[in-house]
């Protein structure tokens, strides 16, 4: 099926934005010029798109240039709802032919647009919407754009209108069945620029400019366009040692509340602590592999260690942090997942350079741009399950407690991203927070996959269907897990869209496979039987020599560091002016 856009002289804007929009969503996009002098609309129609399989975008403003005057033609209304088995009116003015339009496609259900007012400031998504609006459905948050948005005057109601999206209780995203074809109704005036800058701001900003038009698409095209497999999330508490208190953080009092709030918890663990690890504790986390894992956070957690631009240093840092988290191993039995948090949550695009190059899954941070390049993200680069600006390493973002609300959960569930939440042992002198924090993900996303990072990272992955059988999985993690629930053998394409190349691609971590690599990506093919599942991992040639030694004066500063951190934790923390005195001495010292 294919998504058809008409257009007069030239693409409108607005169509213009929403053929990107289907394309980011994988969907197959024909545009259609229209012709003044060709005779009857719907006749010209039926000759210009052969296809039937098609959903048919209206914008008002397009057709009425085309057909001129006041109202929809009724023979044209009749066509369109008996020849396309969707269509998408989009982008409504307060203007008569658009009021004809939407009151002749509805056949009255609906009858004009008209814009908000300042009071009506909440979106409320249909609780019975969760098969078009996923996990947004149910939910009620703002406030509303009132440059964009405006709703649908009701004519009469009736069960076949489809109520999705409402503000004050007036339909902003409606649908409903019409003869052969369902009718999707969008009252916003624009929509959103993938490329656009969008910084930190929160999803209410751009919601009623993107989502509404993603929903409907998604529904329209289901199997066909890129959806996320599964939900992933995790907790992420940085720095703690291995022992049952480390500052406000009681072991055995958070696997109780992970058990009572269904969350799981991984310890961003600083490698330069690896002898220092508790038995108890740690024959804990092997007991509650389903609530505890451990990740890398830096190697000496020391200022900005990450956020170097010296690719050689940073090779030799990171290869201290895997050499002592082997041992690590070999003492705990606790395995660590490739996945790195940097440390302050400074970073370099080095840094990423050299992640890539020893294999790591991914990194994780708060953070969302380098230490030296502060760049804004755009709605392209969030709306998928990572960013992957940064040397075509993939950088996964979280966000505390506090900040990890309904919508943004909801936004992450349908673009595929894992709900990261970080903390630090403080947010234990009120761990309600936290809990609340896993009840609203629990809530917005029922089935979400509670899961030690690592497998957050891998199974972050987008799938989509072509008639043709083939299930395509676009990759974002280094190493990707595919699955074949089915009964049947399954072909599957799989692409990573980054420009480095690999030395070679591995299946199960011994195998290797042919792949193709190109300036689109890498691309490569397997067919998978029954009930399988398989993991292909792209492996990088490490060209970065490395430092050796970094020197007794690095080590002791460290070690100083790495002491004087617990001791803050620990017990400073706990006296709130003792820290406060602590860290205005810390702000005067030389650095």
């Amino acid at each position: 099926m294919r998504l058809v856009v008409p257009y007069l002289g030239e693409i409108h804007p607005v169509d213009r934005r929403l053929v990107r929009l289907a394309e980011f969503l994988g969907i197959d996009c024909l545009t259609i010029p229209l012709d003044k002098s060709a005779g009857a609309a719907p006749e010209f129609l039926e000759r210009a798109i052969a296809l039937r399989e098609a959903c048919f975008v209206v914008n008002p403003c397009v057709l009425q240039g085309w057909l001129g005057g006041d109202t929809l033609p009724v023979a044209l209304s009749s066509f369109l709802v008996t020849h396309f088995p969707h269509l998408l009116i989009h982008s409504p003015r307060l203007e008569t032919f658009d009021s004809s339009l939407i009151n002749l496609l509805s056949r009255g259900h609906l009858q004009a647009v008209r814009t908000i007012g300042q009071s009506e400031r909440f979106y409320d998504i249909s609780p019975e919407s969760r098969d078009i609006c996923d996990p947004f459905a149910g939910l009620s948050f703002g406030p509303t754009n009132h440059v964009n948005d405006q709703v649908f005057s009701i004519g009469h109601e009736g069960p076949e209108l489809l109520k999705l999206i409402s503000i004050a209780g007036q339909p902003f995203m409606a649908a409903l069945q019409r003869d052969k074809s369902k009718i999707w109704f969008l009252a916003g005036q624009d929509v959103a620029d993938l490329d656009a800058e969008i910084g930190d701001a929160p999803v209410s900003e751009y919601f009623s400019r993107l989502l509404p038009h993603a929903m409907a698409l998604r529904c329209i095209f289901g199997e066909e366009s890129w959806r996320p497999l599964k939900q992933y999330a995790s907790v992420i508490i940085d720095d703690p040692l291995l022992r049952r208190n480390y500052g406000f953080l009681n072991f055995e009092s958070l696997l109780d509340l992970m058990k009572q709030r269904n969350f799981h918890s991984t310890i961003a663990f600083i490698p330069h602590n690896f002898r220092r690890s508790s038995p108890e504790i740690t024959r804990m986390f092997r007991h509650n592999t389903e609530r505890f894992s451990l990740c890398f956070h830096g190697n000496d957690h020391t200022g900005a260690e990450f956020a170097s631009n010296d690719a050689a240093l940073l090779n030799t840092l990171l290869w201290i942090a895997e050499q002592r988290m082997e041992r690590h191993n070999k003492i705990t039995g606790l395995h660590c997942d490739r996945a790195m948090v940097f440390p302050q949550g400074n970073f370099s695009l080095e840094a990423m350079a050299v992640l890539r190059v020893h294999n790591f899954d991914g990194a994780v941070n708060t953070v969302p741009y380098p230490m030296h390049d502060r760049v804004r993200l755009t709605l392209r680069d969030i709306a998928q399950p990572a960013v992957l600006r940064y040397e075509s390493f993939p950088l996964f973002l979280r966000k505390d407690s506090v900040h990890t609300q309904s919508a943004d959960i909801a936004f992450n569930c349908f673009f595929g991203r894992p709900v990261l939440v970080v903390e630090h042992h403080d947010v234990f002198q009120h761990p309600e927070t936290l809990a609340d924090a896993a009840t609203r993900i629990n809530t917005v996303a029922p089935n979400t996959c509670w899961s030690n990072v690592g497998a957050a990272l891998r199974n972050s992955v987008l799938e989509k269907c072509t008639p043709d059988g083939i299930h395509h999985i676009r990759a974002y993690s280094n190493t990707v897990q595919v699955s074949n629930r089915s009964s049947s053998v399954k072909q599957f394409s799989i692409e990573w869209n980054q420009r480095s190349h690999p030395e070679q691609v591995l299946q199960d971590e011994r195998q290797p496979v042919t792949f193709a690599a190109d300036g689109m990506g890498i691309h490569l093919d397997a067919a998978l039987p029954a009930g399988s599942s398989r993991t292909f991992s792209l492996v990088h040639q490490n060209p970065y020599s490395e430092f050796g030694d970094l020197g007794l004066r690095r080590k002791t500063k460290a070690y100083v560091r790495r002491r004087l951190s617990e001791v803050r934790d620990n017990y400073l923390s706990k006296t709130p002016r003792v820290l406060a005195a602590a860290k205005k001495l810390q702000r005067s010292l030389p650095r």
